[in-house]
């Protein structure tokens, strides 16, 4: 008996060893490139082509304020923070009202419904690129916010809806009886029991829409062509084919487009994650 206790406890330490190097292994892998291209941003461009591993030697801090300035990004910034700020309020409401009547009504169409945002998400996108862009352009939308915005609103509503709609049905039906019990309606059962139990898979589902908006290209590239009213995705594009041969300009171009993603996961990481794995309630 001994023995086997022995045998189980080495297996389990060998086992643990493995997963760990994995886990380190994994975390190196993926931190290591956008380390690189941190310290490249801070180099000069002579620094890039020569010396492209380490850090830099005269760390270049004013490649930020150029590469902001030259890229546009100020005004690229504004418009893809308001453009996922309209789309992360339309879709939180479209999806939580939404998920709440397929899981706690009953309607005819429910079925359908449910079907449909299935077969929606097993759809490529880009199936849809060209019947939107004669809509858009009939509507005189081409070429403006709206048109972004409502595309965006329509790609993220399916997903996002099936998302919650399985995290809704973990919370327990008693739960919305009882308040009915209290004199609830349906509107007030949503907004005082279901909504204050559902924030962390609201904020997963914004995190996730905000992540899709900020480094969305294809759409942003094909609907708008002002550059007043372009997104940071394709001014980064734009930027790296202008500027291709200065290699500091472009890592610097890189680091401001990601950082808005990567603090918000440093900010968030713990929330979002909550959010994936809690799908029930447990009363």
């Amino acid at each position: 008996m001994m023995n086997k206790k022995r045998r189980k406890k080495v297996k389990l330490g060998i086992s643990s060893i493995i997963t760990m190097i994995f886990l380190v292994f994994m975390a190196l892998f993926a931190s290591i490139p956008l380390l690189q291209v941190l310290f490249n941003s801070f180099k000069t461009d002579r620094e890039c082509k020569t010396s492209p591993l380490g850090l830099p030697k005269d760390w270049a801090f004013n490649n930020f304020g150029e590469t902001w300035s030259i890229g546009g990004y100020g005004t690229a910034y504004f418009n893809s923070l308001f453009t996922a700020f309209v789309v992360i309020v339309v879709v939180l409401t479209i999806v939580g009202l939404g998920a709440y009547a397929l899981t706690k009504l009953q309607f005819k169409l429910r079925g359908f419904f449910t079907a449909y945002f299935f077969v929606a998400i097993s759809l490529p996108g880009f199936l849809y690129i060209v019947p939107d862009y004669f809509v858009m352009n009939k509507l005189g939308l081409v070429d403006t916010r709206w048109c972004l915005m409502i595309v965006y609103i329509a790609m993220q509503i399916p997903f996002n809806m099936l998302l919650l709609r399985t995290f809704l049905t973990g919370i327990p039906r008693e739960l919305e009886e009882a308040a009915k019990i209290d004199g609830c309606n349906e509107l007030n059962s949503f907004l005082r029991i279901t909504l204050p139990i559902a924030k962390p898979m609201f904020l997963t589902v914004a995190i996730l829409v905000f992540v899709n908006v900020w480094n969305e290209f294809l759409w942003s590239n094909t609907f708008i062509t002002t550059e007043e009213l372009k997104l940071v995705a394709t001014r980064y594009v734009r930027f790296t084919g202008e500027y291709g041969m200065n290699m500091a300009r472009i890592y610097t171009a890189s680091v401001i487009t990601i950082a808005p993603v990567i603090i918000l996961y440093l900010f968030f990481s713990r929330k979002f994650i909550e959010g994936m794995t809690s799908g029930s309630v447990k009363g």
